[in-house]
């Protein structure tokens, strides 16, 4: 990064400052006309969650963006403000039990499912490029067989190309742990390990990318709509989710907790809050109806555990 001196040549210039605040143009976030002109400009922070991370000849810094009265213009400051909210009150919860923690995390763990299909029959579908699903004709002539399922062996073209996918992952510092075929023809999933929800999720979207870009280079498209093709199954991304002390506790895997903090008592409390603040503030009503919008609905009507199943798990 350089800029002009006072004498007109450049000055070569970069440092850590640089990193943390931006500032933008924020009147069209999320749509145009809602803020007044003086109040229009808008603000990246650095969150600290996410690793930065460089790309080719770029350098990208995972931040929150806010408008210029705090407002959130993005979907990762609610996240954030959530968890600190949460961690809060987790901290004084086990506080009254006897456990000493500097803060609670939300982990996630997600399995991204999705189809690789030839991209010239996709170039022959305008539904599937325009609604990422197929919306008139007939059946796939092949269905989900005995033969042809998750332990089958991998298209040798679609393992060039998740191939490709985990080795680009990699460096920019995505471990993905599994790659494997799904139960629908033509069908794929891939997951990382599991870890902190606000890295994971800046991860995820990565991932999604890079397998779109990768997957021209194959010959390939791919598809992440929930429900591209009728009668077979359709893709999910599973969300393994729990909550963690910041030094390492898994809070809803009983025997660690036992082990670690030496209190059975804490995995059933931790539980029973979950479970009542769900109840509570509607957020399992919330949950299910955002999955049960159109594409949603779609991917749950045919044999794909999704949107209906809220699951809380121990993973990692």
């Amino acid at each position: 990064m350089f800029t002009f001196g006072a004498d007109g040549k450049p000055v070569y210039k970069f440092d850590g400052e640089m990193l943390l605040k931006g500032e933008t143009d924020g009147s069209s976030y999320p749509n145009g006309g809602l803020r007044v002109t003086h109040t229009a400009g808008a603000f990246t922070v650095l969150d600290p969650n996410s690793p930065i991370f460089m790309r080719d000849d770029t350098i990208f810094i995972p931040t929150a963006f806010v408008g210029f009265n705090g407002h959130s213009l993005d979907e990762k400051m609610p996240l954030l403000r959530a968890e600190s909210r949460m961690s809060a009150e987790a901290v004084r919860l086990l506080g009254l039990m006897g456990v000493s923690t500097k803060g609670v995390q939300q982990n996630i763990g997600l399995e991204q499912e999705f189809f690789l299909v030839p991209r010239d029959a996709y170039a022959r579908r305008p539904d599937l490029q325009l609604a990422g699903r197929t919306v008139l004709g007939r059946h796939s002539p092949r269905g989900q067989e005995m033969c042809d399922h998750y332990m089958a062996a991998i298209n040798p073209v679609a393992l060039a190309c998740l191939r490709e996918v985990q080795e680009a992952c990699f460096q920019i510092g995505i471990p993905i742990k599994t790659r494997h075929r799904e139960v629908a023809p033509g069908q794929y999933e891939m997951a990382p390990y599991f870890g902190h929800a606000p890295g994971q999720i800046d991860q995820n979207l990565l991932v999604m990318q890079m397998c779109e870009e990768i997957a021209a280079k194959h010959g390939l498209a791919c598809l992440f709509q929930e429900k591209p093709f009728a009668g077979i199954n359709g893709s999910g991304k599973h969300n393994n989710w729990s909550l963690s002390t910041k030094e390492g506790v898994n809070l809803l895997n009983a025997r660690h907790v036992t082990q670690k903090l030496g209190n059975p008592g804490v995995f059933a409390v931790m539980l029973a809050a979950i479970v009542r603040a769900v109840d509570r503030h509607g957020a399992c009503s919330l949950v299910r109806g955002g999955g049960t919008v159109g594409r949603g609905e779609w991917a749950v009507g045919c044999r794909v555990s999704g949107v209906g199943w809220l699951e809380a798990g121990g993973d990692g």
